[in-house]
C-alpha cells in the first residue's frame, strides 16, 4: 500500500497491528492484507468522498472512538445483511463495505446503498478502490 498512500487525502498516523488485531477479535473476522497494510500507514482514511472508519486507536482514543467495531456492532444499519462488514462512509449513508464469504473476508470493496439495501460490487481490492478514485486517475481520465 506504500505505493498508493499519496493517493490519499488525509495522512492520520496508522495503528499498530495490536490495535487491528483487537478490531478483527471484536468483529469476529480477519481484514484482508491491504486493508491491515492501509491502516498501518494511516488511520481513518479519506479517499475522495468516502470516509473509512477508524481502527480504535489504543493511544488516541478520543479521536476514533467512533470505530469499525461501534460502526459495525451498535450503530449498525438494520436493513444491511449479516454478511457485510461495514468499513466507510461518504456521508448520505451509502457504506463501503468488506463481504464474508464462507467465514473470510472478501478483499473485494462494495457498496451498500441504504436507500435500496441493495449492494454493488465497486473495486476487485482496496488499492483499485483508491486508485480509481484518486485525483490522479481523473487527471489520466481528462488527459486520455
Amino acid at each position: 500500500m506504500n505505493d498508493v498512500i499519496d493517493l490519499i487525502d488525509t495522512r492520520k498516523p496508522g495503528v499498530t497491528d495490536l490495535d487491528i488485531k483487537s478490531a478483527e477479535e471484536q468483529l469476529g473476522v480477519v481484514f484482508p492484507k491491504q486493508y491491515k497494510e492501509l491502516f498501518k500507514l494511516s488511520n481513518n482514511a479519506q479517499i475522495d468522498e468516502w470516509t473509512l472508519f477508524p481502527i480504535k486507536d489504543s493511544k488516541n482514543l478520543k479521536r476514533t472512538w467512533d470505530d469499525i467495531v461501534r460502526q459495525n456492532q451498535d450503530v449498525r444499519d438494520e436493513g444491511m445483511a449479516d454478511n457485510l462488514i461495514s468499513i466507510g462512509e461518504d456521508g448520505t449513508g451509502d457504506k463501503l463495505c468488506f463481504r464474508i464469504v464462507d467465514t473470510v473476508m472478501d478483499g473485494k470493496i462494495y457498496i451498500w446503498y441504504h436507500e435500496t439495501e441493495e449492494l454493488e460490487e465497486l473495486a476487485s481490492n482496496l488499492k483499485e478502490f483508491i486508485v480509481s478514485n484518486s485525483e490522479f486517475e481523473d487527471e489520466i481520465d481528462e488527459d486520455e
